[in-house]
């Protein structure tokens, strides 16, 4: 009999795509946060310390830099993306002890993401595991009103038909816990050292039911 978590209640399973079905190395994470620097530079015509200040300050405030980007400046969500994502960097491939877990999960897998769609759908790709997946609710699905923000879980409830009580919420973000776990999802947090993983939340206990650094054995373990 496994002895892992319980999560026979679960029907819809939720994933954060960046630093959670994948991660970054230090160097890989240096080099993305410096594309989205020299965005914000080129667009405004500023120096890279104001514009390094101003994209942390949206991702802060906004839960994305892109977000911040879109509401204050309506910035071209599609032009981001194209400039500030890397997919050859990430040198990805194939996970198969990822897909081994993700395949043994009954219901509905999510991909729900900060990110834009095509990027996740390339990722997921690359890792050997799109075809498991039923949706990706992306940037663009949410409106541009980012995770932690209350709208981007109002429009993954209303899209995916999510009846949040049976839904698990996976993320490298502790603070993109927090709304899900208001709604009465099950939520898990991949701290696995990198991403937003070191954001810390006040009274986390509240908010975050597990939380594991290896995803994949997490998902294998657990029972369903």
């Amino acid at each position: 009999m496994q002895s892992g978590p319980d999560f026979r209640h679960v029907a819809w399973w939720v994933f954060d795509l960046d630093h959670t079905l994948y991660t970054l190395d230090a160097v890989q994470q240096a080099a993305m946060e410096e594309r989205i620097c020299l965005f914000v530079q080129r667009h405004f015509v500023m120096a890279r310390e104001p514009a390094w200040a101003l994209q942390k300050r949206y991702l802060r405030e906004h839960g994305s830099t892109l977000g911040g980007l879109v509401a204050h400046h309506g910035i071209d969500a599609d032009a981001y993306h194209d400039f500030v994502n890397d997919l050859d960097g990430l040198d990805l491939s194939h996970a198969p002890q990822l897909r081994t877990g993700l395949a043994r999960l009954p219901g509905r897998r999510i991909v729900f993401t900060n990110n834009c769609g095509r990027f996740a759908a390339n990722v997921l790709d690359r890792l050997g595991v799109r075809d498991l997946f039923a949706d990706i609710v992306d940037a663009r699905a949410m409106n541009f009103v980012p995770k932690p923000l209350a709208g981007a879980y109002q429009s993954l409830v209303a899209r995916c038909a999510i009846v949040a009580e049976r839904t698990a919420l996976f993320d490298d973000s502790a603070r993109n816990l927090v709304p899900a776990r208001a709604l009465g999802m099950t939520t898990i947090w991949f701290n696995n050292g990198q991403g937003q993983s070191h954001w810390a939340i006040p009274d986390s206990a509240r908010h975050i039911d597990h939380e594991t650094s290896d995803l994949a054995s997490f998902l294998q373990t657990i029972r369903i």
